[in-house]
């Protein structure tokens, strides 16, 4: 069991700021300063943004018509006016003179860039008509290889766009690092695994001992009749010898870097699903060199790393490639102490804190410094219908005010710890809320000033993305708080799906979008008039959407 309830901080320490930004009232966003930054050419289209997004029922439609106008051989056309629109607002681009300027604009207002080649990668649609195809598992597998080079050299890049515009942090999705197939089987067993843990867990302490390991947890794994020595890998684990294993222990010792535990992840028969084959572990050392050289190139470039989540049945292996590359590159030894790889928290997930919290004890055993982004999660549709789909528990909140719960926790755990390792004079953990909730963004404001958190060296910092919530992260940046908006960029086709998202995100709250919409009409007003218009309030500041951040 997690020993950090015995570490919960004290309310109050003394002051560690020498200066309180937030000091006064609480921050008011300023929709006109906003859009005042616009010109009449981008206000345009983001009024016709906003109208479209108003309208959840053609945003629900809009994969739709995008697919008959590809299948019509009109791509040319809707590209055309998603070029002008929703990637002209939400992305800075597709060449680098274009991103590095967008991003230099920003840090000009004070608001930091997290720069975010957006392609995105998931399982194949007809995955079974597709293995069936003689040779066409080979054929996937070295094409999947020279795609995840590819985007290896593109985050490469990525970095070197960031390094022009110092302080600036870079994303990286690990699907994009290895063949989606191959990050779907490796991480088949962790679910089956854990349920198994908890099951064996009688006493809910948070440990089992050797029995309950030999009959409940190598079970669950697809390898597990193939272990020889129940006691010897058992050993493995009990690293302490005192007879018990909490969760943290099994997944140090028994993760994919352990080759001795790689034969638990094999498939136990050829015509089995669960599990991995052969192969996966080689594309798996593939996918850890390219994870590795990116973070080391960051590490020169003093570029930090977001590691974005992505949906469930990839995490696993996404939040052990994050793991990894934490323990080796965020060292409390290296780079002064700063933390250079973030992982990422989906807390519309209802088993999110709990792993965020494992993941906090196995940094303190480790010796790394733990740095965490926390969002509400952008893939809520899909999981659920996935699930339905496939017969299985959904793995999001069941309300959208336990996801609110979840998020706020998962801040306010971070902020207590921050504020006890600086009342301690110890390296504090590092939080990045993301979030365009105002409700999530002042708790954590109320708190910094509550528990005298001193943000000099950014151990807490918030985040939103490009095109939403401006006037709230001008706000943040005018109260000389830490402030980055996630910058994406890429050709057109490849972040077609993260506009999709977007628009979806926005079309949950159609009623603030319309205010927003009446904000731009009479700034467009104002500006071609020369009359002063009142800008209607936004509330977006208040949206209560749990999709995207």
């Amino acid at each position: 069991m997690s020993t950090l309830e015995s570490r919960a901080p004290a309310a109050t320490h003394a002051a560690s700021a020498t200066t309180d930004p937030l000091a006064g009232p609480l921050l008011r966003p300023d929709p006109a300063h906003a859009l005042s930054k616009q010109s009449v050419a981008k206000l345009i289209p983001l009024w016709f943004v906003y109208m479209a997004c108003g309208s959840p029922q053609l945003v629900q439609m809009a994969p739709g018509i995008l697919k008959l106008f590809e299948k019509l051989r009109l791509s040319w056309l809707s590209n055309a006016v998603m070029r002008r629109t929703f990637f002209a607002w939400f992305c800075a681009g597709e060449k680098e003179k274009e991103i590095v300027q967008a991003m230099r604009g920003l840090k000009e207002s004070g608001v930091g860039s997290i720069l975010d080649f957006s392609a995105e990668a998931d399982l194949a649609e007809d995955r079974d008509a597709t293995a069936a195809v003689a040779g066409a598992a080979d054929t996937a597998r070295a094409h999947a290889n020279v795609k995840a080079d590819a985007f290896a050299k593109e985050y490469l890049h990525g970095l070197h766009m960031s390094e022009q515009v110092p302080g600036s942090f870079a994303a990286i999705k690990v699907t994009g690092l290895a063949d989606p197939e191959v990050l779907y089987r490796l991480s088949m067993p962790y679910r089956p695994m854990r349920e198994a843990f908890v099951a064996a867990d009688h006493d809910n302490d948070g440990r089992i001992d050797f029995t309950q390991f030999k009959q409940a947890v190598l079970p669950s794994m697809p390898g597990g009749d193939r272990v020889s020595s129940a006691s010897g890998m058992f050993s493995m684990v009990d690293t302490n010898n005192d007879g018990q294993v909490d969760w943290v222990d099994l997944q140090m010792a028994l993760g994919l870097d352990n080759p001795l535990a790689r034969p638990l992840y094999l498939r136990a028969s050829p015509t089995s699903e669960y599990g991995a084959v052969e192969t996966d572990f080689e594309d798996y050392e593939r996918m850890i060199s390219r994870s590795r050289a990116v973070a080391q190139q960051a590490s020169d470039s003093n570029v930090r790393i977001m590691v974005d989540a992505e949906h469930s049945y990839f995490q696993p292996l996404i939040d052990h490639v994050a793991l990894v590359l934490q323990r080796e590159f965020n060292a409390q030894t290296q780079h002064g102490g700063r933390a250079l790889i973030f992982n990422t928290y989906q807390m519309y997930r209802a088993d999110s804190f709990q792993r965020m919290v494992d993941d906090y004890e196995r940094a303190a055993r480790e010796g790394w410094r733990f740095a965490a982004k926390l969002v509400r999660g952008a893939y809520m549709e899909l999981e659920r219908e996935r699930a339905a789909k496939l017969g299985y528990a959904s793995p999001i909140n069941p309300t959208l005010e336990a996801t609110h719960a979840s998020y706020n926790k998962g801040v306010n755990f971070l902020m207590q710890e921050v504020a006890a390792a600086q009342a301690a004079g110890t390296v504090p953990p590092v939080l990045f809320a993301a979030t365009h909730n105002n409700a999530s963004i002042e708790m954590g404001m109320q708190q910094l000033r509550q528990l005298n958190i001193d943000t000099t060296n950014e151990p807490v910092m918030f985040g939103q993305l490009l095109g939403m919530q401006d006037a709230v992260s001008y706000a943040i940046a005018k109260a000389g708080l830490p402030i980055y908006k996630y910058v994406p960029y890429g050709p057109l086709e490849e972040v077609m799906p993260y506009l999709i998202r977007r628009a979806q995100e926005n079309s949950a709250v159609a009623s603030s979008i319309r205010k927003e919409a009446s904000a731009v009409l009479s700034e467009i007003r104002r500006r071609l008039t020369g009359r002063s218009a009142a800008v209607a309030p936004t509330t977006t500041a208040g949206r209560q959407s749990s999709s995207a951040q």
